[in-house]
């Protein structure tokens, strides 16, 4: 597979090439919008880029881990990642360097920069520098955010850079737009609702109320509002990057996996018959009987073995184990948390996506086979040998499993509805002002200049 075959899949974690089809001829968007642009009084914009969306580097020597080098995104394991779990213990760690802008040709954030920087005549503004005059107002920040951690670290970031936006702008009442993509528009939604407050404790969900006096606008792109089923894929068999997996016991360490999986009202796992299978992804005791993921039997070999003696290799296992249970049991508060009845703030939301791509829905749960327990395509339900006949009465395993979306996540999932059953009670979502959906996959969404267009009449329209 070619580097421009497997990057897709890299970054298929900004959630998480391109198939928009526009031709070599981009709109002349400065010039459709040269006269919002001039307004003094247009509200500073706030970038909040998704998972795997910022690099990640040695905070005492400045050396990347992510991505790193060619190198290492054809043939790295990325078992540096999981440095999380002990950062507590030995210091700072990996701290966010930058937006992860692209790589050979596959641009994810630099054409959204450009975008803002040359169509809408916004600079880089850097927390803490004071607005000088009616002509330094037109900026934008990026909330950059160790995207392996609990997404309440950065919503606790961006109420302290909107706070800090507000001093600099000499503006106690100042109000700010929001571009959030993939994970980034979970981050902003959490927020809207409860500000910096840490709810998923327990007890119940407690407004906040103050997020309409902080937000004007908020641009959701491509963000899972009710999960993805690839997060559960991710967590049972790690990520396929090139010739190479992230394994199972590096994701488990990551937070963002577990608080994008499919949403508690959902059904994710059906059986061979296509009927619904009462299984709680969110109840660590179905991983740990059907022995799925860190319960595994070879991750567990491979934590132990990885370990100088046997002792610490029973303590690392536990210490995982530990781990995905707790993240996991934050997970479920936090996607009840997103859906929970709470005034409207009175924020403008537009969701934008894409909804051409035959997206991931619903796993089949293989019982009694050779193979894993879990299909999370239509093939893999029933895989067949070279020559072999589709066995008799087989059901249209691409209808139950798939459905409308951007190849990671569903279009019901960014638009928070469930269109298998939508009376469903308990989901309660924004109102949104508008949607916009288009033929693009999820790692290229940011790239595509429809979306471009969309995202500037909405912010820059009075």
């Amino acid at each position: 597979m070619s580097l421009r075959g497997f990057v897709p899949v890299i970054v298929g974690l900004l959630l998480l090439a391109g198939c928009s089809g526009i031709g070599s001829t981009r709109p002349d968007l400065a010039r459709l919008y040269e006269n919002a642009s001039e307004d003094p009084n247009q509200p500073p914009v706030i970038l909040i880029h998704g998972l795997a969306g910022s690099t990640l580097v040695d905070a005492k020597t400045g050396k990347q881990f992510w991505p790193g080098s060619l190198g290492a995104l054809a043939f790295s394991n990325y078992r540096d990642l999981a440095r999380m779990s002990s950062e507590d213990r030995e210091g700072e760690g990996l701290v966010p360097g930058d937006l992860f802008y692209g790589i050979v040709g596959v641009d994810f954030y630099g054409a959204l920069v450009r975008g803002l920087e040359t169509v809408g005549r916004f600079r880089r503004g850097v927390p803490g520098q004071e607005v000088h005059g009616v002509n330094d107002r037109r900026r934008y920040y990026v909330l950059l955010y160790d995207w392996r951690k609990d997404n309440i670290e950065a919503v606790r970031k961006l109420h302290a850079l909107i706070e800090q936006i507000r001093v600099d702008y000499h503006d106690p009442a100042l109000k700010v737009d929001i571009i959030a993509h993939s994970n980034g528009g979970l981050i902003a939604n959490y927020y809207l609702r409860y500000g910096p407050g840490d709810v998923l404790g327990g007890g119940p969900f407690t407004p906040w109320n103050e997020g309409g006096r902080r937000v004007r606008r908020l641009v959701m792109l491509g963000t899972p509002n009710l999960g993805s089923v690839t997060s559960l894929e991710r967590l049972l068999y790690g990520l396929r990057i090139g010739v190479r997996t992230i394994p199972v016991e590096v994701m488990a360490t990551f937070a963002t996996p577990y608080e994008a999986l499919p949403h508690p009202a959902m059904q994710p796992i059906i059986d061979v018959d296509g009927q619904p299978v009462d299984l709680d992804i969110y109840d660590d005791a179905v991983w740990r009987e059907r022995h799925w993921g860190v319960f595994a039997p070879d991750v567990a070999e491979r934590v132990k073995g990885a370990m100088a003696t046997g002792a610490e290799g029973e303590a690392a296992l536990a210490d995982l184990q530990a781990t995905f249970v707790r993240q996991l049991h934050r997970a479920k508060r936090f996607a009840l948390s997103l859906t929970a009845p709470v005034p409207n703030p009175g924020v403008a939301i537009a969701v934008f996506g894409g909804d051409c791509e035959l997206t991931s829905s619903r796993a089949v749960l293989r019982q009694g086979v050779d193979g894993p327990p879990l299909a999370f395509q239509p093939g893999d339900v029933h895989p067949l040998k070279t020559g072999e006949e589709k066995p008799h009465g087989t059901r249209d395993y691409g209808r139950l499993m798939l459905e409308p979306g951007d190849g990671l996540v569903t279009r019901d999932s960014q638009l928070a509805k469930e269109s298998r059953d939508p009376d469903r009670d308990g989901l309660v979502f924004f109102p949104i002002m508008q949607s916009f959906f288009l033929c693009e996959k999820h790692e290229m969404l940011t790239a595509n200049p429809y979306f471009e267009d969309n995202l500037l009449y909405f912010l820059l329209s009075p």
